[in-house]
Order: structure tokens, then C-alpha cells, then sequence
């Protein structure tokens, strides 16, 4: 079951590099754990569809004599059934050990209530929060059990099945995404933390590509986050309906104005409301629409709710969180305003949708082939994003909230910030320390720039001071939000001085690349996917340079890791060819998009 114990247990060399303010990464500890004499744990998870998932830990009980061992291991264990829960989802978890082992019981004993098992969901906090997501989820398919968490004698172990092996014709399920774009008109949306992305093709030519910046995650209403979303797509049509109209002139260019400039949403909807009354009954709705959402979604619907994005929401007092979430979770119905007759929306998260993207070029490619095993993918923007399409070519219905993986169980005093402050590692929804979130995408560049910058020479501190993107105050550094937001141009900022080989940025994209090493090793453990290639997605990789250190430090963690950047040399489908000759936008910009505009084409 496991490799015979031949190392020394370096729990306190770990708790030491903690207190270095040093990561101590959760695969080198499951391994030294592994490789020592101590006590196995075998967890059973329940999938939603009634599967198990087998997992196999070890803890060095003989260690546990002090209150800090023991808060070291109790954090070991609920960090990976955490992940495991954030990554999987399901409908109860069932741990075998030797149960007659006191101080191991002690913390296996304290799991339920921490992971808020029976208690309502309002009042669930830290780990908590991976329950609410699988509530939610089970609510979605009427799965009225509730999750459990129970310990059981190892001696009660069941024998599971062998899992059936899984093949299926991915190229000729995706391939009729293909099918008819020649005669329909689409559009693709790519939803941010950030900035909305949206792109709209006619009869097989991409027309309009809009960017549309936003910070959703001050929103205290589920209407902030839905109706910038259907001003877009309102303003899209309305332009598309007026090249189908022969209606050019004023109006026509007052609406290019409104795709093409950074505009209030007053001026956007004035543009609409002066086309739609010249329009009268000539509107014409789109045949399909994608979407990606940067949360957990599961047959078009929105069920996670405990994302940076839906922050305000939840923490506002005058909303009871639920009801309001509900709204945002029948996006899909709403958007299905704007399509025309047969028409309809498809939804899902802005993961699988890069996993699904980077599978249809594949197929335009003719290199259908290297689908036998699935298509896994990142997308590193504002966070970082996960989709897999396994090797039978579905999109799991799980959960796959990677960003929320607990990655370091150490770097003690920057637990000690705001989960706001860019020194921070904790979480921004759940306040739990070390997770991905602060490890990877945007929030990982701007949390290593600040930390290598105060342990240097403070120049790149400095600049980032007197430049305007960042401030001190209430004794936290912070990323400036008004009268701008300056989380793009900083992270562009960054990214430039990378770029043009400052020693100190290279340093961070490395450490970035390092943390994509241990997201690989991590991914691997949870999920075991057959494909072993990562496809790379987002802001951060879309300059030579930085992919390069990322690649480079990834491999420094495992050699074996395959990674791929979604760029103008993985542009074959014709839309995104059509995108990679367009004289502003890149692939790397738009692909999320472009990739949604063939989803919302796709049969059921």
C-alpha cells in the first residue's frame, strides 16, 4: 500500500521552515510522511455519482508529543481532506485508521465540526466552506442527504470494484461544435475577476471583440454581477442586428464606440436603446451563446457561491445570501433573452471551458489523437482556474476548485495579514492560510513582488509606491482600487520587468512556475488524470518570457510535467486563426472567448 518507511520524519524541520516565514509545500510533507514509520489513513470519498475515490495518507502519530506537533498534523490532515473536497466534491467521506490511537483520534474526532457538518450553512467558516459548495451542488440535482464525515476501524475496510475502464470519441462529440457556425450567428463571453471578455462571429466571421473591465467582488447585489453581463450581450446583438438590418450611420457608429472604448454603462445603454428603437421588431438573437463563469457550474447552472467574486454579496447584512445567490445561479435563463428562436445558452466554468478550447485545436489541428487521454487545463488570470475533460471525454461534474488547494503549511507570519493585504497567503473567501489563491495567477505575482522587494533593497517597492499601484494604510499594503483600479496595470507592470530581465521579476515568475509544479503534483494526487500535459491559459503566460520561467520552475518540481501555452501558435480552428490576425487582440487575450463562442455551438 505504501513505500516501506525508510526516511526520518522531518515534521519539525517543516515547523521550523514555517517559522521562517518559508513554504513548507503539502507534497514534500505527504511524502516525507509516506516514506516514515507511523499510522495509515485510508479515505474513502463518495463522488456524486456513487463512485469512491480511494486515497491513501500516513501520519507520524509517534511525533505528536507537543501541542505544536499536533496542530502541525491536524493542519496536515484537514488540508488534504480539504482539497480533496474543494477538488471532488461529494456526498460523504468515510476515513479508516487505528482508531486506537489517541492523539490521532483527537484530531480525527474535531474534522466533522470544523468542516461544518450539521450546522447551518450561514454559520460554516475556513473548511466550511467546501461543505457549502457540495450543498449546493446536491441541491442543484435533489440529493437531499447531507454530507458526512465519519471514522471507522481500518479493519472495517471494504473492497472496491475495479473502475471500469472509460473511452469515448471525443474528436466526434466536439468536432460538431464545427458544425453550421457558417450559418449562425454566435457569441462567446469569458467572465473575469477582472474583465469581461466577449467575442461574436456571423455566419462563420468573427465580427466584435469587447473588453469590458469590472471588479465584481465589491458587488453586494446578485443584479451588479448579472447586469453588466446582459448589457454586453444586448450591446452585441444590437450591433449584429444592425449590420443585419443595413442600418449604418450614427447609430451603428455610436454602438462601435461602445465595443470598442472603455465607456460608463449609461453611455452603453443609451447607444442600445437608440439602436433598439430604430431596430423596432428587427432584432436578431443569437443562435447560440457560451459562457464561461469563474465558478462551480454543473448543467448551466451556477452552483458554487463561495467565490472571491461573490464576496460583497455574502458579507452584505441586508441580503439573505441564498436568495440571492439563487438569482445568479439561472444566469443561463436569463441570457436566454438574447437568442433567437432554437436558440440557447450553455454554460460552464472558465476551466473546463480552457480545457475544451485547447481540445477543438487539437481537432482543427488533425492531432485528435493526443485526445486519447483527456485535455487538463490553467487559466492564470486574476485566479487561477482548473478544467479537465477526461478520458472519456466529459467534463467532470465536480467541484475542481483548485485554487482553493492548501499548498504550504508554513510561512508562519504572513498568516498574520488581511486576506486583502498583498503580503497575505490567506484566503480570500475562506481566510484558511497557504492556499493556491495566493500562490499562482495575479494575487501570486503581486504577493512575491511585494515579499521579494521588502527582503531586497526595496526598490521595486518603492517604484510600485511612487508609481500609483499600491498604498499603505491601517498598517497593510493594498493594491490601489479608486478613482482606478490598478490591478491590471500593475500586474502588466510586473509582467514588463520581467520582460526586460529584471533580476527580481524573473524571481517571482520562477516561484510562480514553482507553485505550477506543485499544483501539477497536487492535481495528480487528488484526480490521477491520464493526461499528464497542462495547457496554459490567461494574462500571465501571454508573453514569451514569463511562460518560459513558469515552465522552467515547474519543471524544477517535476521534470515529467508537460506544459503548453495557449498562444497565436495553437490557433487553428477558423475563428481563431480569424483571432490570431486581428490587428489589437491576441489569442492569448481572447481564446477563453473565441473557445465559447464554438461551446455555445455544441449539441447537447
Amino acid at each position: 500500500m505504501h513505500t516501506p518507511a525508510v526516511a526520518r520524519c522531518k515534521m519539525d524541520c517543516f515547523i521550523e521552515t514555517g517559522k521562517k516565514d518559508q513554504p513548507a509545500y503539502i507534497t514534500d510533507v505527504r511524502q516525507n510522511f509516506l516514506e516514515c514509520d507511523g499510522i495509515d489513513l485510508i479515505l474513502d470519498l463518495t463522488k456524486f455519482n456513487g463512485g469512491i475515490r480511494r486515497v491513501f495518507l500516513r501520519v507520524p502519530a509517534g511525533e505528536i508529543n507537543t501541542e505544536e506537533q499536533s496542530s502541525f498534523v491536524r493542519e496536515y490532515l484537514f488540508a488534504e481532506v480539504y482539497n480533496l473536497l474543494s477538488a471532488l466534491g461529494g456526498r460523504r467521506l468515510d476515513i479508516y485508521t487505528d482508531i486506537s490511537c489517541v492523539s490521532l483520534m483527537d484530531i480525527l474526532n474535531e474534522m466533522p465540526g470544523s468542516f461544518g457538518v450539521g450546522i447551518p450553512r450561514k454559520e460554516r467558516a475556513g473548511y466550511g466552506r467546501s461543505v457549502n459548495v457540495i450543498e449546493r451542488m446536491l441541491d442543484s440535482q435533489n440529493i437531499l442527504d447531507g454530507f458526512a464525515i465519519e471514522t471507522h476501524d481500518k479493519k472495517q475496510l471494504p473492497v472496491l470494484p475495479a473502475e471500469p475502464e472509460r473511452a469515448a470519441d471525443m474528436t466526434g462529440r466536439f468536432a460538431k461544435a464545427f458544425c453550421g457556425v457558417e450559418d449562425k450567428i454566435l457569441c462567446g463571453v469569458d467572465i473575469g475577476g477582472t474583465d469581461i471578455k466577449l467575442s461574436v462571429s456571423v455566419r462563420g466571421k468573427l465580427c466584435y471583440l469587447k473588453e469590458y473591465d469590472w471588479f465584481p467582488a465589491l458587488f453586494t447585489r446578485s443584479s451588479q454581477l448579472i447586469e453588466p453581463v446582459r448589457l454586453l450581450i444586448r450591446l452585441l446583438r444590437a450591433r449584429v442586428s444592425c449590420d443585419m438590418a443595413s442600418i449604418g450611420g450614427p447609430l451603428a457608429k455610436a454602438l462601435d464606440r461602445a465595443i470598442t472604448r472603455h465607456q460608463p454603462d449609461s453611455e452603453i445603454l443609451a447607444a442600445i436603446t437608440a439602436a433598439e428603437k430604430e431596430l423596432g421588431g428587427k432584432i436578431t438573437g443569437f443562435d447560440g451563446i457560451g459562457l464561461c463563469f469563474p465558478d462551480v457550474v454543473i448543467r448551466n447552472k451556477i452552483v458554487g457561491g463561495e467565490v472571491f467574486k461573490t464576496r460583497g454579496i455574502r458579507n452584505n447584512p441586508d441580503v439573505e445570501y441564498e436568495a440571492e445567490f439563487r438569482r445568479l445561479m439561472n444566469l443561463d435563463e436569463l441570457l436566454a433573452e438574447y437568442c433567437a428562436p432554437g436558440g440557447r445558452v450553455r454554460m460552464t466554468n472558465d476551466g473546463p471551458m480552457a480545457a475544451f478550447t485547447a481540445a477543438m485545436e487539437l481537432i482543427a489541428q488533425g492531432k485528435s489523437s493526443r485526445l486519447k487521454d483527456g485535455r487538463f487545463a490553467h487559466t492564470l488570470g486574476t485566479e487561477l482556474g482548473t478544467g479537465w475533460i477526461d478520458e472519456a471525454g466529459k467534463i467532470p461534474e465536480i467541484p475542481l476548485e483548485v485554487y482553493n488547494f492548501i499548498i504550504d503549511l508554513g510561512s508562519f507570519s504572513a498568516r498574520q495579514y488581511h486576506p486583502d493585504d498583498l503580503r497575505s497567503i490567506n484566503n480570500f473567501n475562506t481566510g484558511l492560510p497557504g492556499t493556491l489563491q495566493k500562490f499562482m495567477a495575479q494575487n501570486g505575482v503581486f504577493r512575491l513582488a511585494i515579499k521579494s522587494s521588502q527582503a531586497g533593497d526595496g526598490r521595486l517597492y518603492r517604484e510600485l509606491l511612487e508609481g500609483g499601484f499600491i498604498e499603505e494604510k491601517n498598517g497593510g499594503v493594498f493594491v490601489i482600487l479608486e478613482p482606478k483600479d490598478m490591478r491590471k496595470p500593475l500586474l502588466e507592470f510586473l509582467m514588463k520587468g520581467c520582460e526586460a530581465g529584471d533580476p527580481e521579476m524573473e524571481a517571482v515568475f520562477l516561484e510562480i512556475g514553482r507553485s505550477t509544479g506543485i499544483t501539477y503534483c497536487e492535481t495528480e494526487h487528488v484526480l490521477s488524470p491520464k493526461t499528464k500535459e497542462r495547457v496554459m491559459y490567461g494574462r500571465l503566460v501571454k508573453t514569451p518570457r514569463c511562460f518560459d520561467l513558469i515552465r522552467r520552475g515547474a519543471e524544477q518540481v517535476d521534470a515529467s510535467l508537460e506544459m503548453s501555452v495557449a498562444d497565436e501558435q495553437n490557433a487553428f480552428s477558423d475563428l481563431m486563426l480569424q483571432l490570431k490576425a486581428h490587428p489589437v487582440y491576441t489569442v492569448a487575450q481572447f481564446a477563453q472567448s473565441v473557445g465559447a463562442l464554438y461551446y455555445g455551438n455544441l449539441p447537447e
